[in-house]
């Protein structure tokens, strides 16, 4: 009797360190799947924000593009011409002003 009774408190005790086991290894897989789920979110928002920086950094290409050809275009003569024309209403060699009567 005595080693029956050992018997089942031998597989009483086997069958509590399983239970103990499965659940310290369901515990530990959820704990992964939610950091994973945590860490999928994080990287959702960094590819969104990489994005976006993309596209800031395509505007500012092509604002510099655009700055680099007014650059370009500010270096001409016509362009001084023309400023000097609306600006200081000044006028070329042999040109003839019309005014309006007010």
């Amino acid at each position: 009797m005595a080693r029956t009774a050992m018997a089942k408190k031998k597989k009483h005790s086997s069958f509590m360190g399983f239970v103990l086991v499965a659940m310290v290894v369901m515990l530990i897989s959820i704990i992964i799947f939610l950091q994973g789920r945590e860490t999928k979110s994080k990287l959702d928002a960094y590819i969104a924000q990489d994005e976006r920086y993309d596209e800031l950094i395509e505007e500012e290409k092509k604002r510099s593009e655009a700055i680099d050809e007014f650059e370009k275009e500010t270096q001409t003569k016509g362009y001084a011409a023309e400023k000097a024309r609306e600006s200081l209403g000044l006028v070329q060699e042999g040109e003839i002003i019309f005014k309006k009567d007010n």
